[in-house]
């Protein structure tokens, strides 16, 4: 799995001796300003590798320079530098360090730039970048987490998606974090609407990823075992109307963007789109690494769920640890009654003793409940 790169200094074998002064530890700090303020009268290869090593500088000062002097120093000649055959750590550091997007540009297409910093950049790159990196069809085959990145950047065109889906496709590669989305890619639902035009729906995917990145998770402390009906039904005028509002832009998406706002966007999103009546789309809700464990307690409480949706939850060890969703799926009829049975041991005597007067449930896990509270009751 392609993961970020972990960089660290150079050594100074690497570093031409008429420029190492600065990177002397016991350099005083006025000649590291220097330094990171770009006044030495070094050559601009050699200055990129100063600020690189200085970046580890424990000094915030230090950092704080070289980061103001990246963005505001000659931009020509720094856009020359990205173009170069520099380290890999380098080139990452100078793609997550400049706020340029001809810097990302030259860097996009520069041989040397290593695959993971194309997968980094193309998480935050502005569309045209995102275009450069997307046509780099050996990169992105060799590294499919480069794709995912690009269909979580809310700049990124479907167009450019359903593209990348099709190589994808075409050379049997499998992208590991988008397999709901490659199966729906796959078989294409039928009858499906237009959706909105690509400028709409960046507009939907910024705002929602934008409210997203404020929201708060749920602490356990606050977990209750609260259906999404009942949810909504506490919801004030207003909420219920923003609902609605948001609603009907949903109506208006296709499946494709359907999935990607259950990936990316927001709980009222999600909420939405659980209910939607194609498996591809409430799949991918289930799926999102933004579920939180209060939304999972809802959705596993909610008997109107599919019941792919409620055996996906049951079969997720890492949330049946928290015992407001185990008890939430034992009281939902929908889960598989292997899972069920199974979470009655974690349930404690009052819980038991509510389950076995169910009548939503199997009557076998009623007596399964019965059974269990005897053996508790006497032990106690």
């Amino acid at each position: 799995m392609l993961e970020s790169l972990k960089n660290l200094p150079l050594s100074l074998d690497q570093i031409p001796a008429a420029a190492q002064k600065p990177l002397n530890p016991e350099a005083p700090k006025p000649i590291k300003m220097m330094a990171a303020k770009g006044a030495l009268p070094i050559t601009p290869d050699a200055l990129l590798l100063v600020w690189y090593q200085l970046s580890f500088d424990p000094d915030p000062d230090i950092a704080a320079a070289i980061k103001e002097t990246i963005n505001n120093f000659d931009p020509d000649l720094i856009v020359e530098l990205a173009a170069k055959d520099f380290p890999e750590s380098v080139l990452d550091w100078l793609s997550k360090t400049s706020n340029d997007p001809r810097v990302y540009e030259k860097i996009a297409l520069n041989n040397k730039t290593h695959d993971a910093t194309l997968m980094d950049l193309a998480a935050v790159a502005p569309r045209e970048i995102v275009e450069i990196i997307s046509n780099n069809h050996v990169r992105v085959l060799r590294s499919p987490e480069i794709i995912e990145k690009i269909y979580a950047n809310p700049a990124s065109r479907m167009a450019t998606i359903d593209k990348l889906l099709a190589l994808a496709k075409e050379h049997n590669v499998e992208i590991p974090g988008l397999k709901v989305v490659q199966e729906a890619h796959n078989e294409p639902v039928k009858n499906d609407v237009p959706g909105l035009s690509d400028e709409e729906f960046e507009a939907v995917m910024t705002e929602s990823v934008q409210a997203a990145a404020c929201e708060k998770q749920e602490g356990l402390e606050n977990l209750r075992v609260q259906s999404l009906e009942e949810q909504e039904a506490s919801e004030s005028t207003e909420q219920k109307q923003h609902r609605q509002t948001r609603s009907q832009i949903i109506e208006r998406m296709n499946a494709p963007q359907r999935m990607r706002l259950a990936l990316l966007g927001t709980r009222e999103d999600r909420n939405i789109l659980i209910r939607d009546s194609r498996r591809v789309v409430y799949m991918s809700v289930i799926q999102s690494p933004k579920m939180s464990l209060g939304e999972v307690t809802s959705i596993a409480t909610s008997k109107s769920m599919p019941d792919e949706v409620v055996g996906y939850i049951a079969s997720r060890r890492d949330w049946v640890r928290y015992y407001p969703i185990v008890v939430a799926l034992v009281n939902n009829p929908k889960c598989p009654l292997a899972d069920s049975v199974g979470f009655l041991k974690q349930l404690r005597p009052n819980d038991l003793k509510a389950l076995q007067k169910s009548k939503s449930v199997p009557a076998q896990l009623t007596r399964q409940a019965q059974m269990l509270f005897r053996q508790k009751s006497i032990k106690g």
